[in-house]
């Protein structure tokens, strides 16, 4: 029989979106590189510099709204030619489409939220990518509570954000159990003092969640 909040140690659920809620962003990530011509040997010393927990790089300040999608875009061109096509809405390679919602666990989404959960959404995003991911879900009927980096001014790994969701959902961070395919920002949420679980894998990962509810 399936656990509902009353017989858990957790009071709230929060899900990432990409990788979580959506296929695993990595293998479309690489192919669509690959579509528009990016040097790989440029792209690879590229991501071999880039920190997800480093708060003043370029995509840091895009995910925290502090700067303009064109600016970003721009300073990519520059940096490795192709690389901006995959952020550019109007491009045919944009990312965010391409990220298919995957229905078995939105279902379960639901079913939690039945069983008295509450459920939130806390996504690393870009405001211009924002429609998709609205298209794509219904936000309102799925979560008590939806923090979107871009629209808020902080981003996962910043401890601050995983306050602010607790603090919306109104329960302690304690008593929430956080989902993230990215292991920096699972670790992030556990040094605040939440319960999380590494997404590899989404289907698969909706055992673990079971299991961890059950753990009381």
């Amino acid at each position: 029989m399936a656990v509902t909040s009353s017989q858990s140690q957790f009071d709230a659920i929060v899900f990432d979106w990409g990788g979580v809620i959506t296929v695993p962003p990595g293998p479309i990530v690489n192919r669509l590189y690959r579509e528009t011509g990016v040097d790989q040997k440029k792209l690879k010393d590229r991501q071999d510099r880039y920190r997800d927990d480093d708060p003043d790089s370029q995509f840091a300040k895009l995910e925290r709204g502090e700067l303009a999608l064109e600016d970003y875009l721009h300073w990519s061109r520059d940096d490795l030619p192709g690389a901006e096509l995959i952020w550019d809405p109007s491009s045919p390679h944009f990312l965010f489409p391409q990220l298919t919602v995957i229905s078995e666990v939105v279902d379960r989404i639901s079913e939690l939220r039945e069983r008295g959960f509450l459920i939130g959404l806390l996504s690393n995003n870009i405001a211009e990518a924002w429609p998709v991911v609205a298209r794509a879900l219904a936000l309102e009927e799925l979560f008590n509570v939806v923090v979107n980096s871009a629209f808020v001014g902080m981003r996962k790994p910043e401890h601050r954000i995983y306050f602010h969701i607790a603090d919306q959902l109104g329960v302690p961070v304690e008593r929430v159990l956080f989902l993230d395919d990215n292991r920096t920002n699972v670790e992030a949420a556990i040094a605040c003092g939440m319960h999380a679980i590494e997404v590899k894998q989404p289907i698969p990962a909706l055992g673990s969640l079971e299991r961890r509810l059950e753990n009381c």
